[in-house]
């Protein structure tokens, strides 16, 4: 892997092939090349082309902003083997987003890259082209997103054949645009900016989109539901392709799109946290193939205080425990689909208890079998007990609106999607906790624990980033740091 071009790597599903450190410790500068620190907090993951590194940050917020909330972000390039900053850019945008919020901000969309251009999305309604030699800004684009809910907007910008995808409600001067505008994906010109076409669908701003092929057809597979009655019809998936925006197949569902929409070349996947359920869909026609409950008849591997003891045929329902897995947490290796689960021992948010506590989950997606693994809360053995996040960042400052921004991120919050190298994924939770499972393991029991790592002191860390690999190292970020692992 010589380069890491956009959120979702180089082949757009979140995979990659190669090498890619699997133990460390910034705490302890274990496995650390180098770091930097970061002027402000933020929350896209980090494209990398040669040796140079791209992401954003929000601008930096002043004391005088008590209300800690901003619209505009930072696009910065770095020395991928110094972690000096070379070059940044602002991106303005007058629709705020909170600070450090659990769901999302301003900064959450990751740059995209071709080597010879960057583009940097502000997701309060801005895009700006950069030449990657100096930062030189050749185009810019705004626009003005959905407002009137919370800001919870976790699209990712996908580059494919010169074609720059966004997500946006249509124009203002659209006569097709609704009285409560509909998200869609729009299809530009990334070496002008120009709109070449607007998606057939709508799809939900909460939603990851995934990139493949469909024989010879690039496709984004997309999704439309979430909370807070956004508006977006019908409720479910759409393949997309993007030579035109020309849909393929449409299918109904049931749930909501707060997931990745991972698929591949045989079969696509679709979360319904309401009904604790996953529905295998056919990636050729979005027939339903199968849907698995993914909490009745279920293994279960849980630490006892002392030992790993192994529950099989288990109803979670029967016990009253909700299995939700947790947003953006999901992803399809060798035929599982993984994914972490929401864990709150008390009801919360209209929903029972959810869990099985502080467990990983994979789903056979052809024989239907499901298995949870319970996973430690820390390094160093540690089970069982919440390390919460900090909000403070570089300067020292608080800056998080929202209380719920210092809890670990095993509940009620979009963590960093995982990506995989040979299979190994990874995970990191808001309090800077990151896991790397094996997703290969014929058996799943503690031995596909590979390593449960720190990005920073316990309690003094936060990240709701996505990791980068490339030539045998990781690059990964906090609230307020860049660091670059190996």
């Amino acid at each position: 892997m010589s380069n890491w071009p956009q959120a979702a790597g180089p082949n757009g599903n979140w995979q990659a092939t190669g090498k890619a450190p699997v133990v460390w410790s910034v705490a302890d500068s274990k496995g650390v090349v180098w770091k930097t620190t970061l002027p402000e907090t933020g929350q896209s993951g980090i494209a990398v082309w040669g040796e140079r590194l791209f992401l954003t940050t929000m601008a930096v917020q002043a004391p005088s902003n008590t209300a800690k909330e901003g619209g505009s972000i930072v696009g910065h390039c770095v020395d991928a083997n110094s972690g000096k900053i070379l070059w940044s850019v602002e991106l303005p945008a007058s629709e705020p987003s909170p600070y450090a919020y659990g769901f999302s901000d301003s900064s959450s969309p990751t740059p995209v890259t071709d080597g010879k251009s960057v583009w940097f999305t502000n997701s309060s309604g801005y895009i700006a082209c950069c030449a990657v030699r100096d930062g030189r800004v050749l185009w810019t684009r705004a626009w003005k997103p959905t407002t009137g809910r919370p800001f919870n907007k976790q699209f990712e910008p996908i580059l494919d054949n010169g074609v720059l995808l966004s997500c946006e409600p249509r124009d203002l001067a659209d006569t097709q645009r609704e009285r409560d505008p509909w998200n869609y994906l729009k299809g530009l010109d990334a070496a002008t900016g120009k709109v070449l076409w607007v998606a057939e669908d709508a799809l939900t701003h909460y939603n990851t989109p995934v990139f493949g092929r469909l024989g010879s057809t690039p496709c984004v597979l997309q999704g439309r539901g979430g909370h807070h009655d956004v508006p977006e019809k019908p409720i479910g998936l759409s393949l997309t392709s993007l030579r035109d925006g020309k849909t393929i197949w449409r299918t109904e569902l049931t749930g909501k799109a707060l997931y990745n929409m991972h698929w591949d070349e045989k079969v696509a996947v679709w979360i319904d946290e309401d009904h604790s359920t996953m529905t295998v869909l056919e990636s050729k026609s979005g027939k339903i193939l199968r849907t698995i409950p993914l909490d009745q008849s279920v293994g279960l591997r849980t630490w006892d205080g002392s030992k790993y003891v192994t529950e099989t045929d288990v109803d979670l329902k029967a016990r009253k425990v909700k299995v939700f897995p947790a947003w953006f947490t999901n992803i399809i290796i060798n035929g599982h689909c993984w994914f972490l689960c929401f864990s709150n021992p008390q009801p919360a948010y209209g929903q029972g208890p959810t869990g099985p506590l502080y467990c990983t989950g994979r789903v056979n997606l052809t024989t239907g079998n499901v298995e949870y693994l319970e996973l430690p809360t820390a390094p160093s053995g540690v089970y069982k007990k919440p390390v919460p996040a900090s909000t403070v960042n570089a300067a020292g400052r608080d800056i998080a609106q929202d209380a719920r921004s210092k809890r670990d991120g095993w509940h009620w919050v979009f963590i960093g999607s995982p990506i995989a190298v040979d299979g190994k994924i990874y995970w990191t939770t808001q309090n800077g906790v990151t896991y790397v499972i094996n997703g290969k393991a014929k058996q799943l029991d503690e031995k596909a624990i590979l390593a449960v790592n720190d990005l920073g002191p316990l309690g003094q860390t936060w990240s709701l980033n996505t990791p980068t690999a490339v030539n045998g190292k990781l690059y990964h970020r906090t609230m307020r740091e860049l660091i670059c692992l190996q």
